[in-house]
């Protein structure tokens, strides 16, 4: 337990070195705006509103210090949690601005707006504390307030303090806060797909694995979210394409938050396909719509030594209805660097403007 403990407090500071630290959103709780921290593995739960609904995202980076373009500020009132409104660089809007609504069409007063799109872990700060909210469709399931007395506390647990269930529920809150953002690290889609002599990534126009649109797009669905204490990570899928239908041939989960290196371990299929399995893999009836197959080689960064990143070098755009594959086109990956040329295949056309 205790080797448990040491990564689990000290994992995080772990993500701050070589990532320039975010400037945070903010949160009104109890009447006091604090702050509502923002990065690599917690990504603002208005980014996630855009992914979700798979809308175009309307803001640009304003500076390595706000990747994700905006301040939003965010209020927990009644249990609920609320988006008040949204700045970009100096101009204040309200969520309509940006056609922001709740999945339950709630009204509140004031044009906020029920973020009930959002489950997650929410880490603020003050100077002396530190709060978390562990949210579920936008309602306030725990809440956890946690001192620098508490953090020794739970660096010091012996399997004596188990029977400390105030502390044990700080302990439990931290544990799920790891494997909220150790599964947010490894989100973007890294599935390998085969389709004859060819090879490459395959994912989603939102960048995430094709298995999630089984689970509706909805990682509380995926049986191995963070509320997974035992087996918890982000998708990572083998495909492979046979007489134009598409296979899942193996699944496996993809977690850590190492830039070096990722811990993957394999989930047999039968885990999660009870039935349906042929001869070692499922048709993947599920996949309608637009995904694309990037074709590379993994090459180590010259100025990170050991540090290997994935080049692209050509993309197959692919239209899939119902688990087949329909139409494919393979073109350089800086084809739209300039839009989309005008002399491209009238399929390929439509495939890019629909991507757009």
């Amino acid at each position: 337990m205790r080797k448990i403990l040491l990564i689990l407090l000290l994992f995080t500071y772990a993500l701050i070195i070589g990532a320039t630290e975010q400037v945070p959103d903010q949160l009104i709780y109890n009447g006091k705006k604090i702050s509502l921290y923002t990065g690599w593995g917690h990504p603002s739960p208005l980014q996630t509103y855009f992914q979700q609904n798979d809308i175009k995202y309307p803001f640009t980076m304003l500076s390595t210090a706000n990747y994700r373009g905006h301040i939003a500020t965010w209020e927990i009132k009644d249990n609920k949690f609320l988006l008040n409104e949204i700045k970009v660089r100096d101009d204040i809007y309200k969520p309509e601005k940006y056609d922001i609504k709740s999945i339950s069409d709630t009204i509140i007063p004031g044009g906020r707006v029920l973020a009930d799109w959002f489950s997650g872990v929410l880490q603020c700060s003050t100077e002396k504390q530190s709060y978390y909210f562990y949210i579920r469709y936008g309602e306030v399931i725990d809440e956890q307030v946690i001192t620098e007395k508490d953090f020794k506390k739970i660096q010091n647990l012996s399997e004596k303090d188990t029977t400390n269930h105030e502390l044990m529920r700080k302990y439990s809150m931290l544990y799920l806060n790891q494997n909220y953002i150790s599964y947010y690290f490894r989100l973007s889609s890294e599935d390998k797909i085969s389709n004859g002599d060819k090879s490459g990534r395959f994912i989603t126009r939102k960048g995430f694995s094709p298995i999630l649109g089984y689970f509706g797009n909805d990682h509380m669905k995926w049986p191995y979210n963070w509320e997974n204490f035992e087996k918890s990570g982000a998708p990572d899928c083998i495909w492979t394409v046979e007489k134009n239908k598409v296979y899942l041939a193996q699944v496996g989960l993809r977690t850590g938050t190492g830039f070096y290196e990722v811990t993957r371990f394999e989930v047999p299929l039968d885990e999660l396909f009870p039935t349906g399995i042929d001869n070692i893999k499922v048709y993947a009836d599920w996949l309608t719509g637009i995904y694309m197959i990037q074709h590379g080689e993994e090459k180590e960064d010259t100025l990170l030594p050991g540090f290997t990143e994935f080049k692209i070098d050509n993309i197959t755009y692919v239209r899939i209805i119902n688990g087949l594959l329909i139409e494919e086109y393979t073109v350089p990956a800086d084809y739209t660097r300039n839009g989309i040329p005008e002399d491209a295949d009238s399929g390929l056309k439509k495939i890019l403007e629909e991507l757009q």
